[in-house]
């Protein structure tokens, strides 16, 4: 991503985001593509040029994402990736979250059928947007944690190869995609987020197995070492809601709050813990954190 670039609104930041950024593993082989960094920084020259003019008036975007009856992280990703695809020549999203009813049962649902207009094939692709946090032996893959533990990073690969990504090769989805013309050929994944190393460990030998190397990263600590270890100059905004994505500067106007007043904060229940955050001022312009409960990840949830 062109680094000069500064969008005023948060909602095109996080588009841009959600494109340029890079995935969080390499290739996890099978019969299904996992994007490269080069595909994102491909997909996003063919819209950057549409996104500044996006970002000038940004109300059609804003609509679509306050129209969301779903206003979890997951499909915030989802729809800027939706709207991305409207920018771009290359790809037409012809289904999104297709669900696949056998019956009364529910065999599961397709994130996004997509046509891809240079080759005229088909695909199905799984997104998903994740942070975890690295505890233990952070080579592998079942170290890393969802903030609330419940998730760990080698369920959802196995969850996105197992299932999710073979749920175009059904007999009976395919039989229903080819009464529609649609011959599904290929499939994809898009995983995107950050990984939160222990603090002081995010060094390269670190780094989950098959991680790409350039993947973002934060890190993680206690409340204990948060107290000890900040300077009281330094200025926090806590990411309850909004912010997990772009880093870069728009016209939010984000309230930051010391070390001291963020603690007080968390005492006096205005947020609480697990809780990510972006710390002001560090050497790369942002950091970011989780600041979690001194005894995480053994604590009850």
């Amino acid at each position: 991503m062109n680094k000069n670039v500064r969008f005023q609104h948060r909602c095109v930041a996080d588009l841009a985001w959600a494109v340029s950024s890079p995935p969080i593993l390499n290739d996890q082989g099978g019969d299904c593509t996992w994007f490269d960094g080069q595909w994102y920084r491909e997909r996003y020259r063919e819209i950057e040029h549409r996104l500044l003019q996006l970002d000038r008036d940004p109300i059609r975007l804003q609509q679509l994402l306050q129209a969301q009856k779903d206003q979890r992280l997951g499909n915030y990703f989802e729809t800027l990736w939706a709207f991305a695809l409207e920018l771009d020549s290359r790809y037409h999203l012809v289904e999104r979250n297709l669900q696949i009813i056998d019956g009364e049962r529910t065999l599961g649902e397709m994130d996004f059928i997509v046509l891809d207009n240079n080759t005229g094939r088909y695909a199905h692709w799984e997104l998903a947007i994740k942070f975890y946090l690295g505890v233990g032996d952070t080579f592998k893959h079942q170290a890393w944690h969802g903030p609330g533990k419940k998730d760990r990073l080698d369920l959802k690969v196995d969850h996105l190869r197992g299932r999710q990504t073979l749920l175009s090769t059904h007999p009976l989805v395919r039989a229903r995609l080819e009464q529609r013309g649609i011959v599904i050929s290929d499939c994809a994944v898009i995983l995107k987020g950050r990984l939160f190393y222990p603090w002081q460990r995010r060094a390269p030998r670190y780094q989950p197995q098959a991680a790409n190397p350039s993947h973002l990263a934060g890190c993680w600590l206690t409340r204990d070492q948060f107290v000890r270890r900040s300077d009281p100059d330094e200025r926090y905004v806590p990411l309850i809601r909004h912010g997990w994505m772009s880093e870069y500067p728009t016209n939010d106007r984000a309230e930051s709050f010391s070390a001291k007043d963020l603690i007080s904060r968390l005492d006096s229940g205005y947020c609480r813990l697990p809780l990510h955050v972006s710390r002001l001022g560090a050497p790369c312009g942002h950091e970011r954190l989780f600041i979690v409960d001194n005894n995480w990840p053994f604590i009850k949830t």
